[in-house]
């Protein structure tokens, strides 16, 4: 949402925190005019660039938006009596001044205000386009800082690295010897350099043959140093793959919900293996040839200026001029290169969502629209790979061509120089010109892979830029430094707790409240007051805004995330069964508990009866999302798994939501008996399952509106009484409507 869109003429937007237009003033009277609010806790009210009101934040107790007919206004409210008229607008910014509110009531609370940067789209400081996902533009970033951390990967297999460098880098001086030897055969046994004749009878064969066997030597040399090069390259390759994508997943699971809520599944499975896969090759091959390369290219270019450095001078003319045009052409390929990345990553999230939403798919009869939809995603992904390599190949020629026209300055003066029709430039055997004439070549060939490098340069990058966004991303949510393994007994607080997606947009408001070891809690109100939410915050999922959560009298930051969830069991309102058998889904908590125990556990939730009916028993696989089975009978599971963990905390988000009444009967006295002196706490929509918890928490917009027992609620005639008379009211339509259709 972006809070600076209009300032006054004269005025520069990065004066003020935010900057709204409004076009109604006074009577609906139309008008050009600005709000701001300035970073000194005040709002200024421009009408046709003049400045006509100014308001302290602390002048209203409230400030809210009201929508009108046709039209909407921000009112400033003062002890719930008075409110007045700041400004009027057109419903197209409605949203952004709700959130103006929402930012000022978020101060007049906390006396903390909200920075632009929190809210707007992050931008790049320098080139000022949006970041669009990444934490540094990856225009403007060092990509030598990004790819030196990915050298500094190596490490662990410096050693295998080395051997690889070494072996390639031998191979090259091999190659540097070969074009001496062959100008020794050519000036000594094929043209003479002293301008005898190639006579039979006068070739030196042992020396002919020593040479012949030196040729052969170099190539056996080469194919042995070789052989160890791509022996330790690929030790290395496979090694450094597999810990970039072990460390991505680790990293993965180890961000917040609120960092993964912001990524899509199908991302996440694309930067553990497409982008690792990319830089495991780019650093293993690029990362060796670079140092070979350059190692080369130094090698060859002290050679041919020792040999000659006139004609040297004419080989490297082009090099400056080809090098320049690839810095240029750069960022062209790099757009386009990022471009092809985006369209990946939409047809990766596209198929994960359809192929795990099959179900659905099938359902909705809508096997054709999403064959479309992939259709479109991946031609378009096709399309910008196309683009980007299209972009490549017509720029590739072009310098190549630039780069070995050198070689033509060579042939020409070279060949002038055998003949002795360039004065002063010396005279040159033909084997000389061959040899430096291969030099030459060997010099174009390192310039021709730097040359290339910009292409997978900026491929990888790309990638790169995505695996170290979550390699180096700060979890809002970790572990303090002086965290605690605590022994849970199960007395939970909140004291004063708020909390919010958006810091300034609470879900939960002030909520203070005491769970008592061994009690059985509901929490109940209408959809969306944070009941899910107060569930997220024990398990520390999220981390409050304000106020603090204790547990035995210690703050739950304070304990070892390990330490609390090992020690919380839950049952979510969204069953989740893995890829594997029963067996292995029950067991998931407690994966060294013996079968007898996942036994007991499968017979306290009502589940033992229905798992041995199945074609391999506790040994039957589940399928895709455990999909093969019942709704209800993959609650069952998620409550045995629950069960076997044992826990010292239990929390039931609509445990029993998916199952009939006379099973839920069931497995709710299987419920009692695990909850047995422990802390249980509850949440379900029927409110009748709730009646006997020894207390009853009800939200009501986010605040706690009411505490108590099921009777004290009921004869209090609150928002409790409300909740059960209304769905009282519903059960009695759907019988009735139940009755005539009968």
């Amino acid at each position: 949402m972006n809070l600076l869109l209009s300032a006054p003429e004269g005025e520069k937007l990065d004066s003020f925190l935010f900057a709204l237009p409004f076009n109604l003033y006074g009577r609906a009277k139309k008008v050009r005019g600005n709000l701001c609010v300035t970073k000194d806790k005040k709002i200024l009210v421009y009408v046709d660039n003049k400045l006509t009101d100014t308001y302290s934040f602390e002048d209203y107790d409230e400030y809210a938006c009201e929508q009108l007919v046709g039209c909407s206004m921000m009112v400033g409210r003062r002890n719930d009596v008075t409110q007045k008229c700041i400004c009027a607008f057109t419903q197209d910014n409605f949203i952004a001044y709700a959130e103006l509110c929402k930012i000022l009531n978020h101060y007049l609370t906390t006396g903390m205000l909200v920075e632009k940067s929190e809210i707007d789209e992050p931008k790049c400081p320098k080139c000022h386009l949006p970041l669009d996902g990444y934490t540094e533009c990856p225009y403007c970033a060092s990509k030598l800082k990004t790819f030196s951390k990915l050298i500094k990967r190596i490490g662990p297999y410096k050693k295998a690295f080395a051997v690889a460098i070494l072996c390639t880098i031998f191979g090259e001086l091999l190659g540097v010897v070969s074009p001496y030897i062959n100008r020794l055969l050519i000036d000594g046994y094929v043209m003479p350099a002293d301008g005898g004749t190639a006579d039979v009878s006068a070739i030196n064969w042992s020396g002919f043959g020593l040479l012949c066997l030196a040729l052969l030597g170099t190539v056996v040399a080469s194919v042995v140093f070789n052989y160890f090069n791509m022996r330790s390259s690929y030790y290395v390759a496979l090694n450094l793959g597999q810990d970039l994508r072990q460390d991505v997943f680790n990293k993965t699971l180890d961000l917040s919900m609120t960092s993964i809520s912001k990524k899509t599944a199908g991302e996440l499975i694309s930067r553990v293996s497409n982008d690792a896969n990319k830089l495991q090759s780019f650093i293993t091959d690029n990362g060796k040839q670079a140092i070979v390369r350059i190692f080369s290219l130094i090698i060859v270019m002290v050679i041919v200026f020792a040999m000659n450095w006139r004609l040297a001078i004419l080989a490297i003319i082009p090099i400056p001029f080809v090098m320049l045009m690839v810095k240029r052409l750069y960022n062209v390929i790099h757009m386009h290169f990022s471009r092809s990345w985006r369209c990946l990553n939409s047809y990766s999230k596209l198929l994960h969502d359809a192929l795990n939403g099959i179900r659905v798919v099938k359902s909705c009869g809508t096997e054709r629209m999403e064959i479309s939809k992939y259709s479109a995603v991946s031609a378009k992904w096709a399309k910008a790979a196309s683009k980007a390599e299209v972009v490549w190949n017509l720029i590739w020629p072009v310098t190549d061509f630039l780069l070995t026209f050198g070689n033509y300055f060579v042939l020409f003066f070279g060949a002038r120089m055998v003949l002795g029709l360039v004065p002063g430039w010396g005279s040159m055997t033909v084997g000389e010109l061959t040899q430096f004439t291969s030099y030459v070549t060997m010099l174009y060939t390192p310039m021709r892979w730097l040359m290339q490098l910009p292409r997978t340069f900026a491929d990888a990058s790309i990638s790169a830029s995505k695996v170290f966004e979550i390699l180096e991303e700060q979890t809002d949510v970790r572990d303090a430094k002086d965290s605690v393994d605590l022994d849970i007994d199960g007395n939970i607080s909140f004291n004063h707790v708020y909390f919010g997606y958006k810091v300034y947009n609470p879900v939960l408001k002030d909520i203070t409240c005491n769970i008592e070891k061994g009690k059985m809690i509901g929490i109940v109100g209408h959809s969306g007051v944070g009941k899910s939410t107060m569930i997220n915050l024990i398990l520390r999922l999220y981390d409050v805004t304000q106020g603090e959560i204790k547990i035995d009298g210690v703050d739950i930051r304070k304990i070892s995330q390990q330490s609390l969830r090992s020690q919380v069991g839950v049952v979510l309102q969204e069953t989740y069964l893995f890829e594997g058998s029963v067996l292995d889904n029950i067991s998931y908590a407690k994966p060294d508990a013996s079968f007898d125990e996942i036994v007991e556990a499968a017979k306290i939730a009502h589940a033992h009866e229905f798992i041995t009916k199945l074609p391999d028993g506790y040994n039957t696989r589940v399928g895709n999302k455990g999909y093969t089975l019942s709704g209800g009978e993959r609650q069952r599971i998620a409550i045995a798994r629950a069960v076997l963990h044992n826990p010292k905390i239990i929390i039931l988000d609509e445990a029993t939501a998916s199952l009939d009444t006379e099973t839920e009967k069931q497995i709710q006295e299987g419920l009692n008996e695990l909850c047995k002196g422990k802390t249980t706490i509850a949440i379900a929509h029927r409110l009748s399952t709730l009646s006997n918890a020894d207390q009853l928490i009800v939200l009501d917009k986010g605040r706690l509106a009411e505490m108590g027992t099921h009777d004290e609620l009921m004869r209090h005639k609150g928002v409790y009484y409300n909740l059960v008379m209304a769905q009282r009211q519903t059960t009695k339509m759907k019988k009735v409507e139940k009755a005539a259709l009968a």
